[in-house]
């Protein structure tokens, strides 16, 4: 790739990075000839960083769901059905994420993303209409859907740079109809479960991303 190519991809990168979690105010880059350069170091931190806040935002807004909801309709013992994500060939854990290729973690990462992109859309605007849901959860959703996109923009873009310029390939989210039941334990029901897929992925992006943030700060410490 030309210097002029990748100077370009830089600065489009750092423009979406910029959007992340208002870090315009955290000093990221250094400025030569008037323009803003940012290294893939510190491109990583972000994306670590971001999806770990994204994560426990997912997680905060279950709990506070399941605890509104766990009385009246029995939550708590609710086991969650199968998600739209599950036929995935990722890392499931911890464990066997550190034992992953990078380009594959930061792929996983991409397309865990990606296929949660136009759920979490439905999952904002439809949470608005759902009888006495909490405001903390709708606005809980907002902030995630909106981190979300910020960071499915940067992923996309590193993955786009140094990965082998793969199509995305995800699964279709078909759920919609059950979120608009007339049948409201029903739509509760729908929700807890998306929100507990949800939560299950945001925390396998957690640990894809700051795994690859970790061997890329410290690569000798991980």
């Amino acid at each position: 790739m030309e210097v002029k190519q990748v100077e370009g991809t830089l600065l489009l990168l750092l423009s979406n990075l910029l959007l992340w979690d208002n870090v315009a105010s955290v000093p990221m880059c250094a400025m030569r000839n008037g323009r803003c350069f940012v290294s893939l170091k510190d491109m990583f931190h972000i994306a670590g960083s971001l999806s770990h806040e994204i994560s426990q935002e997912v997680s905060g807004m279950l709990t506070e769901f399941k605890n509104h909801y766990a009385e009246v309709h029995g939550l708590q013992n609710t086991p969650v059905t199968s998600c739209h994500t599950s036929s995935l060939p990722i890392p499931a854990n911890k464990q066997q994420a550190r034992k992953t290729n990078y380009e594959v973690l930061l792929k996983s990462a991409n397309t865990l993303l990606s296929a949660w992109s136009n759920p979490l859309q439905h999952l904002q605007k439809e949470l608005a209409t759902l009888k006495g849901v909490p405001a903390g959860v709708i606005s809980k959703a907002k902030t995630i859907k909106e981190k979300d996109s910020g960071l499915l923009e940067g992923v996309r873009n590193l993955y786009n740079m140094i990965g082998n310029g793969e199509t995305e390939n995800y699964p279709a989210w078909t759920e919609l109809a059950s979120l608009q039941s007339d049948d409201e334990d029903a739509r509760i029901l729908a929700f807890y479960n998306m929100i507990s897929c949800l939560n299950r992925d945001s925390k396998k992006i957690d640990i894809y991303l700051n795994i690859l943030k970790c061997n890329i700060s410290k690569p000798n410490n991980c």
